[in-house]
C-alpha cells in the first residue's frame, strides 16, 4: 500500500476513534432529559393520522395548554403539547417540521411568549439543546446549514454542553441508560426538575406544587427594538410553513399571573403581537384579556410571579382555549376590549389581598 492511501487510511481511522469517543462521552456523560421523550413520543403517535393538533411554545405553554381537553371538547382528534421550556422561536420552526414529518398536522397552536423575542442573543451551547435530540432527517440537517455553519464544530456533533461529571452522575447515567425504560422512550427514565407536578398526557404537566407565596422571577423587559431579524425570519418561516401545507395557525398569549399581566409588559406585547399577526393574516387572541367571568383567576392559581399555571386553572383555561377554537364563543364578551379594564377587575376583585 502506497504511503499516500496509507496517509488516507490513518486520517480515517483517526477519525473513526474521535467520533466513538465522543458518542462513548455523550452517553456517559449525558443526562436523559425530556427533550428526547418528547420528540419520540410526537413522531410516534400510534394512530394511522397521527396528531392533528400540535402546540409549540415554551415553558408557559406547557403548563397551560392540556391537550386532552382539547380533544374532549371536540376542538381537535388528537392534540399533543410539543411545547418545551427554552424553546426559542427558531426550534418552534424545525420542531413543526418535524412534528408534520410524521402527523397529519392539521392546525398549529402556537404559544407567543415574548420573553422568547425580546433581546435575544444567539447562544454557542444553549442553542443547541434542542437541535442535538432531532433524530437525523432532512429537518435537522436543514437546522444544522440554516442555523450551525458558524459555530464551534465541537458545538454541532458533541452534547457537551450538557454533561455532567461527577462520577456519581456518570454512574446514574450509566444505570438509567442501560434499562428497559430508557430503551423504551419512557417516562421512568426521566428526570425533571421544573415541571412543578406531575406528568399528566401528550406533553402536559399538570402542576400542584404551589408556595406559600409566588416564586420571584426575573423577568424580561419589552423591547420592540430588541427583536431580532432571526427571530421574525424564523415566525415568517413558520407562518409560510403552515400556509404551504395548508396548516391553520393560530397563535395566543396564555394568561399570566393577573398582577404580573397589569404591571408587567403583557399590554405592549399584545399589541405588537395583534400587528405582527394582522400583517401576516394569522389569527391572534390575547388570553390575559380573558374576562374574569369567563376565566375566574387570581395570582394563587399560579406557581410564580411570570406566569406558570397551575394545573386547575390550566384545564379551565384549555376549556375556554377549545370553545375559541371551536367559535363557539362569544369573543365580544369573553374578552375586556382594554387593559385598562383588567386592571380595574384585577384590583377590584381578583388579586388575593
Amino acid at each position: 500500500m502506497s504511503n499516500k492511501i496509507l496517509k488516507y487510511v490513518r486520517a480515517v481511522v483517526f477519525i473513526a476513534i474521535v467520533v466513538g469517543l465522543v458518542k462513548c462521552m455523550d452517553y456517559a456523560m449525558m443526562p436523559s432529559g425530556y427533550i428526547r421523550y418528547i420528540i419520540h413520543e410526537a413522531d410516534n403517535a400510534d394512530t394511522d393520522e397521527g396528531y392533528d393538533n400540535i402546540i409549540i411554545g415554551a415553558s408557559h405553554a406547557r403548563s397551560a395548554i392540556n391537550p386532552v381537553k382539547l380533544d374532549e371538547a371536540g376542538a381537535s382528534d388528537n392534540a399533543f403539547n410539543l411545547a418545551i421550556p427554552g424553546e426559542t422561536v427558531t426550534d418552534s420552526y424545525y420542531l413543526l417540521m418535524e412534528s408534520d414529518r410524521h402527523n397529519n398536522v392539521k392546525r398549529v397552536i402556537y404559544d407567543l411568549d415574548y420573553q422568547y423575542w425580546c433581546n435575544y442573543a444567539e447562544r454557542e451551547f444553549e442553542d443547541c439543546f434542542i437541535y442535538t435530540w432531532l433524530p437525523f432527517s432532512n429537518v435537522k440537517l436543514k437546522y444544522i446549514a440554516d442555523n450551525l455553519l458558524t459555530k464551534d464544530f465541537r458545538t454541532v456533533y458533541s452534547k457537551r454542553w450538557a454533561y455532567e461529571i461527577s462520577p456519581s452522575a456518570i454512574m446514574n447515567n450509566l444505570k438509567v441508560k442501560s434499562s428497559a425504560a430508557y430503551r423504551n422512550y419512557s417516562m421512568d427514565a426521566v428526570e425533571i426538575h421544573d415541571a412543578g407536578g406531575p406528568y399528566a398526557a401528550k406533553g402536559f404537566f399538570y402542576r400542584d406544587m404551589k408556595m406559600d407565596s409566588l416564586v420571584p422571577s426575573d423577568i424580561v423587559a419589552w423591547d420592540e427594538s430588541g427583536i431580532s431579524d432571526k427571530v421574525l425570519d424564523s415566525f415568517e418561516k413558520t407562518v409560510q410553513y403552515c400556509k404551504k401545507n395548508n396548516i391553520e395557525l393560530v397563535c395566543v398569549t396564555s394568561p399570566i399571573t393577573p398582577t404580573t399581566s397589569v404591571n408587567g409588559y403583557s399590554e405592549q406585547a399584545g399589541a405588537y403581537f395583534t400587528r405582527l399577526c394582522e400583517e401576516y393574516g394569522v389569527e391572534y387572541y390575547d388570553f390575559n384579556l380573558l374576562t374574569m367571568d369567563t376565566l375566574p383567576r387570581t395570582d394563587d392559581d399560579f406557581f410564580d410571579e411570570e406566569g406558570h399555571m397551575l394545573g386547575e386553572l390550566a384545564d379551565r383555561y384549555s376549556d375556554i382555549l377549545a370553545s375559541v377554537l371551536l367559535d363557539k364563543c362569544d369573543k365580544s364578551t369573553a374578552f375586556y376590549g382594554t387593559y385598562a379594564q383588567l386592571e380595574q377587575a384585577v384590583y377590584e376583585n381578583y388579586v388575593t389581598k
